[in-house]
């Protein structure tokens, strides 16, 4: 029996995930096809863990982005919203289509409310 390190799952998701994201850029769609669904359950636990890590991606880049305009003087976060969403096109369409996705609104949250607390825009409050 093979158990796999952290790093090495990660590695394997964020394979998967850029292989979807590969496939929807080349066929033009937004939303995740059934031919993906047996892989993404497998690895993600189904399309809400799959949404999940396109988040952190997302919002990953996004940070490290944004700390880098920061450290540049330029505290503007639709500046870094705009230049990370030129980078990862397609991963932003793909979670933009997926906006009212139960699983994907609770990781957008806790990714935004990682973001304000980093940034001290507001103060953090005990969960």
């Amino acid at each position: 029996m093979s158990i796999l390190s952290r790093s090495a799952i990660a590695r394997r998701r964020r394979t998967l995930a850029n292989l979807v994201l590969r496939d929807l850029a080349e066929t033009g769609d937004v939303t995740v096809p059934v031919w993906w669904d047996e892989e993404i359950e497998r690895e993600f636990g189904g399309l809400g863990g799959f949404l999940s890590e396109l988040s952190r991606q997302w919002w990953t880049a996004y940070a490290a982005h944004l700390d880098a305009l920061i450290e540049l003087g330029l505290d503007d976060p639709s500046q870094a919203w705009d230049d990370v969403t030129e980078q990862m096109p397609w991963l932003r369409a793909v979670l933009d289509a997926y906006t009212d996705d139960a699983a994907l609104a609770e990781a957008e949250r806790r990714h935004c409310d990682v973001l304000r607390w980093t940034t001290r825009r507001e103060p953090r409050h005990a969960a």
